[in-house]
């Protein structure tokens, strides 16, 4: 994967989406910060550009508000801090976040967020999704190491 990937990626997956789901509005994140956090050493420009680019706000869904500190020249710096404004609709791990609001003011989520929960019930027959796969493994014999290790004894007490 390119270090613009594994950016926009990062930045997404720790700051974008939970701020999102917080309900936050506005968001800061520091080039310097994104850089260690990713374990990299010399990666500043490749960073600043892509927390700069435009690619990278309409995946994250936010606006970027502006740019804190850094050089005067305005150039690439670990200490630039992006300020971005969180839109309504923007990628969340993957999945769009639709236009509508939960009562939290986080996005509602379609794909596999909007799927939580709805087996919950399925298994209360069963005492319970533990109960139903013990049941399950059970019907399944004894595990293959038990049954080699109970044939071994089982022949070495026929040897006599």
């Amino acid at each position: 994967m390119k270090p613009t990937e594994i950016t926009k990626s990062h930045v997404i997956a720790r700051y974008v989406t939970p701020a999102r789901l917080r309900g936050e509005e506005v968001i800061g994140v520091r080039v310097g910060n994104v850089q260690k956090e990713l374990g990299w050493t010399n990666r500043t420009p490749s960073v600043y550009s892509t927390l700069s680019s435009k690619e990278f706000q309409q995946e994250a869904g936010v606006q970027l508000i502006e740019k804190r500190g850094g050089p005067a020249s305005g150039g690439p710096s670990t200490t630039v801090e992006f300020v971005y404004k969180i839109t309504v609709s923007g990628a969340v791990h993957g999945e769009e976040a639709a236009g509508e609001l939960t009562a939290a003011g986080a996005p509602k989520l379609l794909g596999l967020m909007a799927a939580y929960g709805v087996l919950k019930g399925a298994y209360e027959a069963y005492g319970g999704g533990d109960a139903f796969l013990r049941a399950e493994r059970a019907a399944w014999g004894p595990d293959p190491w038990e049954k080699h290790d109970l044939e071994q004894v089982q022949s070495a007490g026929s040897d006599k």
